[in-house]
């Protein structure tokens, strides 16, 4: 808490600030939305009780506060820096506190300067399908402070899907409308949200730490065909894996055909470049850099 001007700044104010920033960079640790920790190394040495505190001490607080900070904003917060002459004011020691309780707030939050866009897998489907076709990818980490670290600095997972086609038959025409036109969708630790693409489909609010650690999957978009196709379904499925994410991406072509004269219903192919990509965003740089995941191919995959 706050200090009053006149109040001496001990190691039991030093501590609790370093306690609060290592919550925020340190080992990952609670669950959920109250989860924090980048899995990141801090400069702040812990001290004993009744050791009085160094400029050097204090002004390694400062640098951890501020890699936090330009980490969320791409703009290190202004602190004082401390040396032998000013010493440790109440007001320095509450300029930091104040900054500490941003971090800690925003300390979901990646500014894209910080960071690194990657492609985990993009696949495509081409000559003629019909039925059903899944992009199957799972991102996993090394151990479950590393998944966690993803997450928590703002790491996100996003899936774009596409169709190339210059033809003129019906039913690919629809299906090239339905991707095309579909939103992109990226999930983050709390949320699954339309991130560019069109305004087609909808969104399911489900984010990482949403799922349960049963591996129940969550379908978090869905769009489908206009008539007469209305039966075909783009759809995007997730789901907790030991330190990871599955991702399925299920394009479901049910349509069989409608009989437009004599004889039976001719069930066309889907004609074309079927298109599906995974990225994942992750912290990077000189201020916090998580680590990124293995990916593999998941079990159902017809791509």
């Amino acid at each position: 808490m706050a200090v009053s001007v006149g109040s001496s700044i001990n190691e039991t104010h030093y501590t609790t600030l370093r306690s609060g920033i290592n919550t925020v960079m340190g080992t990952p640790s609670g669950s959920g939305n109250s989860s924090a920790g980048y899995n990141q190394s801090i400069s702040a040495p812990s001290v004993s009780v009744g050791t009085t505190i160094t400029a050097s001490q204090w002004n390694s607080l400062r640098g951890d506060i501020r890699k936090a900070s330009a980490h969320q904003t791409n703009s290190a917060v202004a602190l004082t820096t401390v040396d032998t002459d000013t010493g440790i004011t109440a007001a320095i020691h509450n300029e930091f506190e104040t900054a500490l309780a941003t971090v800690t707030s925003n300390r979901f939050t990646l500014a894209t300067a910080q960071s690194t866009l990657s492609t985990a897998r993009t696949a495509n489907k081409s000559g003629g399908w019909n039925g059903t076709q899944e992009h199957d990818v799972q991102l996993t980490w090394g151990s479950a402070n590393e998944f966690k670290a993803f997450w928590n600095a703002g790491g996100t997972v996003k899936v774009v899907s596409s169709l190339s086609y210059s033809g003129s038959e019906a039913k690919t025409l629809d299906w090239k409308s339905l991707v095309n036109d579909a939103k992109h969708i990226s999930v983050n630790y709390t949320s699954a949200y339309a991130d560019g693409g069109g305004n087609q489909g909808t969104v399911t609010n489900t984010g990482m730490y949403d799922l349960n650690t049963n591996g129940t999957e969550v379908k978090i978009f869905q769009d489908g065909g206009t008539n007469p196709y209305s039966e075909n379904d783009y759809q995007i499925f997730i789901r907790y894996i030991t330190n990871g994410i599955r991702v399925r991406v299920v394009f479901r072509d049910d349509d069989a055909g409608d009989q437009t004269g004599v004889g039976p219903a001719e069930d066309e192919n889907v004609k074309g470049t079927l298109t599906s990509a995974i990225y994942y965003r992750r912290a990077t740089g000189s201020n916090v850099e998580v680590t990124a995941p293995s990916v593999a191919t998941g079990g159902s995959n017809t791509f």
